[in-house]
C-alpha cells in the first residue's frame, strides 16, 4: 500500500474511533449527565452497576485502539510542513492520554466504589455520583475538543 493510502486509512480509522469516544462525552454533556443528577442516587448506583460490566470491556478496547491509531497518525504526519500540519493530531492524542489518566486515577476508583457494597448512606451515594459525573464531564470535554481538532485538521488539511 502506498504511503498516501496508508495515512488515509489511518485517518479514517482514527477519526472513527475518536468519534465514538467523543460521542460518549457529547451524550453526557448534552443531557444525560443532567438527567443523572435528577434521579435518586440509589437509582444512579443501580444504573451504573448494570451498565459498567457491559461497557467496560468495549470501551477499554476502544480507548486502546484509539490511542494506538492516534499515535500512528501522529508518527505518519508530515512534520516537515510545520507545527500546524501535525499539531491538531498531537493535541488530540495528548487529550486522549489525559483522558486515560483521568480514567485510571479517578473514574476507575469511583466505579470500583460504586460496584462494591461499601456505600451505605444517602450522603455517600450523592458524593460518589457527583464525583463520577464531574469526571465523566471533564473527560467528555477533552474528547469533544480532541475530535473537533481532528475535524478542523482534516477540513483545512494544513500540510
Amino acid at each position: 500500500m502506498k504511503q498516501i493510502e496508508q495515512i488515509s486509512l489511518v485517518r479514517i480509522i482514527g477519526i472513527t474511533l475518536y468519534f465514538f469516544i467523543a460521542a460518549q462525552g457529547a451524550f453526557y454533556h448534552f443531557g444525560f449527565g443532567k438527567a443523572l443528577y435528577n434521579i435518586p442516587s440509589e437509582d444512579f448506583m443501580e444504573l451504573r452497576k448494570a451498565v459498567d460490566p457491559i461497557v467496560r470491556g468495549r470501551f477499554k478496547m476502544l480507548y486502546l485502539s484509539a490511542l494506538a491509531m492516534m499515535f500512528i497518525w501522529f508518527l505518519m504526519s508530515d512534520k516537515n510542513a510545520g507545527f500546524l500540519s501535525y499539531a491538531p493530531v498531537l493535541l488530540a492524542f495528548l487529550f486522549l492520554v489525559v483522558d486515560m489518566v483521568l480514567i485510571l486515577k479517578f473514574s476507575e476508583p469511583v466505579n470500583t466504589l460504586i460496584n462494591s457494597d461499601m456505600l451505605d448512606t444517602e450522603a455517600e451515594f450523592i458524593g460518589v455520583r457527583a464525583e463520577w459525573l464531574k469526571f465523566i464531564l471533564i473527560r467528555g470535554y477533552l474528547s469533544i475538543a480532541g475530535f473537533l481538532l481532528l475535524m478542523i485538521h482534516l477540513v483545512f488539511k494544513i500540510r
